[in-house]
């Protein structure tokens, strides 16, 4: 019966990423169609994370003082397929800006969903448990990526839009009929403003907070953002285009099981710098890229140095934090990573229209490795190790955008 409940919340959760990505891969270009600068396509893109940044501690807060968990679950779902029928039927620039900004309240719902997931496995077992739905996200969003091309060739770019509802009304079908495990005890400590507030002002925090979202500003402003468009400029077709993110999240996949068997032997802060300077080079290569295939490296390269980068950071941002508020400096750093992934399209589409796209791509790039080298110096740990088990789970994360 355990069994038969896990798999049915895997499925959901594939089912769910799958939604919140199938049209992703060709969505600037969608955008672009409709609109009259590309400030107002980042404008559009940047809807996503500044949602997500907004409700991803408040809505763990809430589920935890509520108990409600499926039915913030299924609405969040719910949520990804109602934002993208939006977008495909979206004629206007608040009307696609409303749209993402739905799929950006969806995707609140991630970490809550993987604290219900863990409670199926004893506490011995945890970092198996999000480990194994980290690796369905990451399996869900490639899947849905490599569909994007031939779905917009089948029927233009409102299909994957509508495949996305038809995907998020499956998902949560499978999750409304699959009893979810217990809530944990009542000897568990509850979360306050005021241990929130403390957690929020540790270095130890705040630091790899930051230096995450400075990172993801980069990513959001050119894998996620106007890299698709140079790749069209440069004559790439729909599958193309949808493939060259799916190498980045293959890439990204590939490093994410590399950290996980060298965390231990290889020293954190050597990998964090390295893995920084390969991500700066990927958005230098893009930017210099005349030819698609140079955009393939480009992407490959941001997503190899995305899975090093991105479970490290999270490690450390709740390495040294007790077990009882471990969830809660976890939503902290998700929050914060998230206002990247806002202001990365925004600035992205300001600084485009200002200077061009390459142009832009080198500023993004150079600001990146600045601030992320910075940043991760001030780090109050000294940082030799990832840590132990605390980065295990920290990667268990990497799957989540």
């Amino acid at each position: 019966m355990r069994r038969a409940r896990i798999r049915a919340f895997a499925a959901a959760t594939f089912l769910y990423w799958a939604a919140l990505y199938i049209y992703v891969p060709t969505l600037p270009a969608y955008v672009k169609s409709k609109a009259s600068s590309l400030t107002g396509v980042g404008v559009v893109l940047s809807m996503f994370g500044l949602w997500e940044a907004i409700l991803r501690t408040p809505l763990g807060v809430i589920v935890d003082a509520t108990g409600r968990r499926k039915r913030f679950l299924l609405g969040g779902i719910l949520a990804a397929g109602i934002g993208a029928l939006v977008m495909a039927h979206g004629s206007s620039m608040g009307a696609l800006t409303f749209g993402r900004a739905l799929t950006g309240v969806s995707s609140a719902i991630w970490a809550p969903m993987i604290i219900v997931f863990a409670g199926y496995y004893p506490p011995g077992r945890t970092v198996f448990a999000t480990s194994l739905l980290a690796l369905l996200c990451s399996l869900g969003q490639m899947v849905a990526t490599s569909c994007t091309g031939f779905l917009n060739a089948a029927g233009g770019y409102p299909l994957a839009f509508f495949v996305s509802a038809a995907l998020a009304v499956i998902a949560a079908v499978v999750m409304a009929a699959t009893p979810l495990p217990p809530r944990p005890g009542k000897g568990r400590r509850a979360v306050s403003a005021r241990s929130l507030l403390a957690v929020f002002v540790r270095g130890d925090v705040l630091i790899p907070s930051f230096t995450n979202a400075v990172c993801q500003l980069g990513g959001w402003a050119v894998l996620y953002g106007f890299l698709p468009l140079l790749a069209r400029q440069l004559g790439a077709g729909e599958v193309i285009i949808s493939f060259l993110l799916t190498s980045a999240l293959a890439a990204n996949t590939a490093t994410n099981l590399i950290i996980t068997m060298t965390a231990r032997r290889e020293r954190t802060r050597a990998i964090l710098h390295g893995s920084f300077f390969l991500y700066a080079s990927g958005m230098v290569a893009a930017a210099a890229a005349h030819s698609v295939a140079l955009l393939f490296v480009a992407s490959i390269a941001m997503g190899a140095a995305n899975g090093f980068f991105f479970p490290l950071l999270l490690g450390l941002s709740i390495e040294q934090v007790d077990a009882a508020h471990q969830s809660t400096a976890m939503g902290i750093h998700q929050a914060v990573y998230a206002i990247g992934m806002f202001v990365g399209p925004w600035i992205g589409g300001v600084l485009a229209d200002v200077m061009g796209i390459r142009w832009m791509f080198g500023v993004v790039a150079a600001a990146c490795l600045v601030a992320a080298n910075i940043l991760i110096r001030f780090h109050p740990q000294r940082l030799q190790t990832a840590g132990g088990s605390d980065t295990l789970a920290a990667e268990a994360e990497g799957g989540s955008r």
